[in-house]
């Protein structure tokens, strides 16, 4: 979700759609078509989930992956996923930013890199948000952005929170993200201490809280 100190903007939710760790080599089923039909009706912007095991994958099976989301589930953009963070893996990234705007320059394209970027990342131009923090709550007291952030929009910068145990806690991890200039932000109290140890398979229980309290942030109240 997207959260900024502009008065009266509206919250933007962005979903990462992820059938199999990637489009799972077809189009999609059923299940996925309906799904995708109610987050474009509620106004919900979807980006396909592409994992790129830190610049080792194959560059190719990364770009098959993508004209997968973008020829059959009608997408809005590329979620690039175990992206890589040394400055020599730049040119991995910016190769598959340039191959998905060349789709659409109107291609949303998300890098998770989880930690700071060195910034040649964001000179050189290789996505429009890159997430700069993936980790426990217990960890974000630690966080500190790279310098560079503050001269940058904040829509260029991302965090994904996870377990945070209560609304307290969440609305101070969102009034942080903004200190942070982190634009958007994902917060739950899902975690890796369930079975299949995934933290982003389910809504927070306070999702609407949470809801709430970015709307009030953007509206400066």
């Amino acid at each position: 979700m997207e959260a900024s100190n502009s008065c009266c903007k509206k919250i933007s939710i962005v979903a990462i759609i992820n059938p199999n760790s990637g489009p799972n080599n077809a189009p999609p089923n059923i299940d996925y078509q309906q799904g995708i039909k109610d987050l474009r009706q509620a106004g919900i912007k979807i980006v396909g989930y592409v994992p790129s095991n830190y610049s080792k994958r194959d560059i190719q099976s990364v770009k098959t992956d993508i004209d997968l989301y973008t020829k059959y589930f009608k997408v809005d953009g590329i979620f690039i996923d175990e992206a890589a963070s040394s400055t020599e893996k730049v040119s991995y990234y910016q190769q598959l930013y340039k191959y998905i705007k060349s789709k659409s320059i109107a291609y949303k394209v998300i890098i998770n890199p989880g930690v700071n970027l060195e910034e040649n990342y964001i000179r050189q131009g290789v996505a429009d948000t890159i997430i700069t923090f993936e980790n426990y709550q217990k960890n974000w007291n630690s966080y500190t952005p790279a310098k560079y952030q503050k001269n940058y929009p904040s829509q260029k910068f991302a965090a994904l929170v996870h377990t945070t145990a209560n609304r307290k806690l969440m609305k101070s991890t969102l009034d942080r993200a903004i200190k942070h200039n982190l634009g958007y932000i994902y917060i739950t109290n899902d975690s890796t201490n369930t079975p299949n140890k995934n933290p982003w398979d389910t809504l927070p229980e306070y999702w609407q809280a949470e809801v709430n309290y970015i709307q009030q942030l953007n509206s400066g109240k």
